[in-house]
């Protein structure tokens, strides 16, 4: 719970603050004065601080999300899926990283499956919310598959609605942006079996339900402008 609590902490300062740049500052002071040991008067710094003590969490894990949220700031464009892929690590692979050390994981390979796992869920995120994110300013699946020759292209065309022609080349990006996310899923749902039992069944679920969402979309012809994908309540359950 403190963890999650702090990881959104972190994306709702980027999303939500009327300063984001100010506010990835401050929580940039606040992790430097957890990891040197000064007081927080904040209890979710002071209960993050504990955790960080009790887990040994590398400072390597946190550093890296801010520095993925700082990336959503200008926002960062990525020119292919080598690119995309650093991103889903910052944002969501080492979510998984700082998960196994509050489960008590120290195999190596269930790290790397951990981290995967989380980028498998960024990545579903990711193509469901293409029309979300085009009205925010951002997007993130990779622009020279969709046709446009640079950066200055895609932030030209940030400022319409998404056109008839691109809307058209969305599905086969959406379709592959999804296979590379089931090779993900394939390699870190493999980790599972190394948390503990109950552990293991949360993020089992958790890592059902996210790929149940390129299922959805799947049925809509990978089509994300068909409405937003998700999975009813009775499927959850």
């Amino acid at each position: 719970l403190v963890l999650y609590a702090w990881c959104r902490r972190a994306d709702d300062t980027v999303d939500l603050a009327a300063d984001p740049v100010a506010g990835l500052a401050r929580l940039q002071a606040e992790l430097d004065a957890v990891y040197e040991g000064r007081p927080a008067a904040d209890p979710l710094l002071e209960a993050f601080a504990q955790l960080v003590h009790r887990c040994a969490l590398p400072r390597h894990c946190p550093q890296e999300l801010l520095a993925g949220m700082a990336m959503d700031l200008t926002p960062a464009l990525y020119a292919d899926h080598t690119a995309l892929a650093l991103y889903c690590y910052r944002v969501a692979g080492v979510v998984g990283l700082m998960m196994c050390h509050v489960m008590g994981v120290a195999d190596d390979a269930a790290l790397e499956q951990a981290a995967q796992l989380g980028m498998a869920m960024q990545l579903t995120n990711i193509c469901r919310d293409v029309a979300e994110d085009w009205q925010r300013g951002r997007l993130y699946l990779p622009y020279r598959t969709l046709g446009f020759a640079d950066e200055a292209a895609v932030r030209a065309a940030l400022s319409a609605p998404i056109d008839a022609e691109l809307a058209a080349r969305l599905p086969a990006q959406v379709r592959d942006a999804l296979a590379r996310a089931d090779a993900y899923y394939r390699c870190g749902m493999g980790g599972i079996g190394a948390l503990e039992w109950r552990c293991g069944l949360a993020v089992r679920a958790a890592a059902g339900i996210y790929r149940g969402i390129g299922t959805a979309l799947a049925r809509q012809d990978y089509q994300p402008l068909s409405g937003r994908a998700y999975l009813p309540g009775w499927r959850k359950a």
